[in-house]
């Protein structure tokens, strides 16, 4: 018998290298929602979701270094030629959630990647949940022994850690679940990957 696996959902991960250092980003953070307490809602469910400009704020631009690098490391190894198109930052923010906050199930439009990078989290911190992209794929399931791929059932779950990096296809849907009362702070950074086309490649 012969399987093969079609049409995969690929999700990257990476460790941040020196955790000692996410306690100043996260308090970065914690500086800007004092600034702007009321920050935005998009698909949050209560907790506060800071501007999407976040790439202008100097304070983390070593951390976005970082995180390009990784996004390189990955685009690499899907086969993205670079001499044609670069990869680009479109956009990033930051997000706190307290016990009990969560976000609805959404994707990221007008990107190609998004990806989210935990400062602060814990065993108990709301995971987030990715779901099943195909129409249609759980109209019907087989009964699913232990050991089972838990993608089989439709929804893949991945605990935050702090300077934990996961990377996405922006088509990807995706949410997230409340933590429970008692639980610290969930502080990330997520961002939004495009492209911008090498200049002298392909039709003008």
């Amino acid at each position: 018998m012969a399987s093969d696996i079609i049409f995969p959902t690929l999700l990257w991960s990476f460790k941040y290298p020196d955790t000692g250092q996410l306690a100043g980003y996260g308090s970065r953070v914690i500086e800007l929602r004092k600034g702007d307490p009321q920050g935005i809602s998009i698909t949050n469910l209560g907790g506060w979701h800071s501007k999407t400009n976040l790439l202008d704020d100097q304070a983390f631009s070593p951390l976005f270094q970082w995180i390009a690098a990784c996004c390189q490391q990955a685009f690499t190894e899907i086969g993205w030629d670079f001499s044609v198109a670069a990869p680009t930052f479109n956009n990033a923010w930051a997000m706190v959630n307290e016990p009990g906050n969560s976000t609805r199930a959404h994707i990221h439009p007008n990107s190609l990647f998004s990806g989210v990078l935990y400062l602060q989290a814990n065993s108990q911190s709301g995971a987030i949940a990715f779901l099943d992209p195909r129409a249609g794929a759980q109209m019907l399931t087989p009964p699913l022994g232990d050991g089972a791929s838990e993608a089989l059932g439709g929804r893949v779950l991945r605990q935050p850690s702090p300077g934990l990096l996961l990377i996405f296809p922006s088509w990807l849907w995706h949410e997230v679940e409340p933590g429970p009362a008692g639980s610290e702070p969930r502080i990330c950074i997520s961002f939004n990957v495009g492209l911008r086309k090498i200049v002298g490649t392909g039709d003008a």
